[in-house]
């Protein structure tokens, strides 16, 4: 075979070469690739010996000639010609330009310089040309090659497909990158065209629903819930990552040790202490029925107290930015636990959600408000404020129509996913019992009515935290001011679907 090579991962393939042995018995390369398979013993002619030029532009241009694409695209009668003015080309590998180290910066010429032009077109001409062309555009396709070609000499039709299949896929994903990099940097917002690149698919046991089938893709940036890492525990579900993406979400919304717990995608308790052992019992202590099979929240390290305390407790999923040795002896013990480390600070930046016919993509949302405005002529205590504003955060994360009830950094209950907001209130209420009396209340839309506000009185809430914008704000805040509550508006809503 004649093989022509240019990559700019270089990891595996003098390895490769060697299993490959005697098959590849001629290579062409392009520079920096030349001299380093020459300066590891192996023998390589450069590609300027059929383009006639050494690389120009700086390396630009290296492999952009009609010889080198006639040599790639050939097909079997071309190829089986006596007479011809090219090579032909039996295996092409190449990879790419690291784009994706400086796709999230702004640094526009870096970005430029790493757009790789020649790498992309020789693995488009080869995976089009599979029939007769072996094209690996990865490390990773190296194995199964030298394999096939160990054992039979040959590599299949069926591993030629899988292969040109794989390099348009990668192809794809880099064009992607490039233009989803290129339009944050020169345009910003939300664009026109939506193009959507996920990496490293993985099967899951089933989706929602056992008879539903789940993948989980990477966006390849190293970091959130899809790229967190398993450090023990049974394979993850579809629900189970859905539920630690919540979880995760929300619990990093707070600077303070803090602790979510999630059910069913809604949290069902949360807290903030001096430390995250504290933060857990609290959170624990709003529903512990709901914590059965729950997945569980930090913001800091888990240590060895608060293992030991988890320990006692049947969790899905416990995810964390870190885990302490003497936590870790604890918790894998428990071989249905799946302990889960995941890169602390991450915000996704946008929501996609697919429709029938199409997606809807909107911003990510946040529980930031730029200010609260007072509407009742009785202020909130510090402690109070500090409550509401930790309940708007929960709130914010709850399905709606959602009311979070909250007293000393922690929750006091949560009624959510109703279609009835005074309802919700109610579910939270029952739930509080008397630990209702001096709570606050949390509230992701405003009142359509005075109704819940009188409740929320007659139910002993000190306070009340709401957007505002109905058409009977003025009836809600003189029921608020009859009852004797402070209620501030935020002016943003926080529906969540």
């Amino acid at each position: 075979m004649r093989a022509l090579i240019s990559v700019y991962d270089k990891s595996g393939l003098l390895d490769f070469l060697g299993e490959c042995g005697s098959s590849i018995d001629e290579i062409y390369a392009t520079g920096s690739t030349g001299e380093y398979l020459k300066k590891n013993g192996l023998s390589a002619k450069s590609t300027s010996e059929i383009t006639g030029f050494e690389q120009l532009l700086g390396g630009r241009v290296k492999t952009l000639h009609p010889m080198i694409f006639a040599g790639i695209l050939s097909d079997e009668t071309a190829r089986s010609a006596r007479e011809k003015d090219y090579l032909d080309f039996d295996l092409v590998i190449c990879n790419f330009y690291p784009f994706r180290a400086v796709s999230g910066g702004s640094d526009t010429g870096k970005m430029i310089e790493n757009i790789d032009i020649g790498g992309v077109s020789l693995v488009r001409a080869a995976a089009k040309n599979y029939h007769n062309v072996i094209v690996l555009s990865d490390p990773s396709d190296y194995g199964m090659v030298s394999e096939s070609i160990r054992n039979s000499g040959v590599v299949p039709e069926n591993m030629r497909e899988k292969l040109a299949v794989r390099s348009f896929q990668r192809v794809s994903d880099y064009d992607i990158l490039i233009y989803n990099s290129l339009f944050r940097v020169f345009e910003g917002g939300i664009p026109d065209s939506l193009l959507i690149s996920g990496i490293n698919g993985q099967k899951l046991r089933y989706g929602e629903n056992p008879d539903q089938r789940g993948y989980l893709y990477s966006d390849g940036s190293g970091s959130g819930i899809a790229n967190a890492k398993k450090i023990s525990g049974k394979e993850l579900s579809y629900n189970n990552l859905m539920d630690s993406d919540s979880a995760y979400s929300t619990v990093m919304e707070f600077d303070d040790p803090a602790c979510v717990i999630v059910k069913h995608n809604t949290p069902c308790g949360a807290a903030v202490g001096k430390n995250i052992l504290e933060a857990f019992e609290m959170a624990l202590e709003t529903d512990k029925e709901s914590a059965y099979g729950s997945v569980i929240a930090f913001n800091r390290q888990v240590d060895g107290s608060t293992a030991s305390a988890l320990s006692h407790l049947f969790v899905e999923v416990i995810v964390a930015p870190g885990y302490s040795e003497s936590s870790l002896e604890i918790l894998v013990k428990k071989k249905n636990l799946r302990i889960i480390e995941a890169k602390p600070g991450t915000i996704k930046g946008l929501r996609v959600r697919s429709i029938s016919g199409g997606y809807l993509l909107q911003d990510e949302l946040t529980s930031r408000f730029d200010k609260s405005d007072l509407k009742t002529s009785r202020k909130a205590s510090d402690d109070q404020v500090d409550d509401l504003i930790f309940a708007w955060k929960i709130v914010t994360h709850c399905r709606s129509n959602a009311i979070v009830l909250a007293r000393n950094g922690s929750t006091v209950a949560i009624g959510a996913g109703q279609t009835s907001r005074v309802e919700a209130l109610r579910i939270a209420i029952a739930k509080a019992g008397q630990r209702c009396i001096g709570s606050v209340m949390a509230s992701d839309a405003f009142f359509p009515f005075s109704d819940s506000v009188e409740l929320a009185g007659a139910n002993g809430i000190a306070a009340i935290i709401q957007p505002g914008g109905s058409i009977r704000d003025s009836e809600v805040i003189a029921m608020a001011e009859e009852k004797n509550i402070p209620m501030y508006f935020t002016g943003k809503r926080v529906f969540l679907h």
